[in-house]
C-alpha cells in the first residue's frame, strides 16, 4: 500500500459518566467489522483488518464537565500507535498503518478533570476495568 494513500477514518465519541472516583467510560461507534451503529457501550470494538485513522473524541456532556484527554499509552504487549493530539484535549486520533494481522494494538486512554483534577486511565477494548494502581475506581 502507499504511504500518501489516505486511510478511511472512523470516529468513537467518549461519555465519561461522572467526575469523581465512581465515573464511568462508554463509546458510541460504527463497527468497521460489522457496519452497526453502537451507542453507550463499555468497551470499543477497534480492531480493523486495513490501515485506519481512529478518532477518539469526548462528547458535549464530558467535556462540559471537565474532561480532557491528556493521552495514550501501550498496554503490554502491545507495539505503540502514532498519535495525533487534538485541540484543547477534546480528541486523539490513533493511526493504524496495519503492518500484520497479527499486530496487538492494546493501549490506554489518559483522562484528566481540569475542575476536579482528577486523573485515570482507562482501555478503551477492556471496558470499565481500572488497571492496577489506578487512581480511578471504575
Amino acid at each position: 500500500m502507499k504511504e500518501n494513500y489516505p486511510y478511511p477514518q472512523r470516529f468513537i465519541s467518549i461519555s465519561i459518566y461522572g467526575v469523581q472516583k465512581n465515573g464511568r467510560v462508554f463509546y458510541s461507534y460504527t463497527s468497521p467489522v460489522s457496519g452497526i451503529v453502537v451507542n453507550n457501550s463499555p468497551k470499543c470494538e477497534i480492531s480493523v483488518d486495513q490501515p485506519t485513522y481512529s478518532l477518539f473524541l469526548l462528547d458535549f456532556s464530558a467535556s462540559m464537565n471537565g474532561w480532557t484527554i491528556s493521552g495514550i499509552t501501550p498496554r503490554a504487549p502491545s507495539e505503540p500507535l502514532e498519535t495525533m493530539e487534538g485541540p484543547q484535549g477534546l480528541s486523539i486520533m490513533t493511526i493504524n498503518r496495519y503492518s500484520s494481522p497479527t499486530a496487538i494494538y492494546a493501549f490506554y486512554i489518559h483522562y484528566r478533570n481540569t475542575i476536579t483534577g482528577e486523573e485515570f486511565k482507562a482501555d478503551p477494548q477492556e471496558g470499565n476495568v481500572s488497571p492496577p494502581g489506578d487512581t480511578l475506581d471504575m
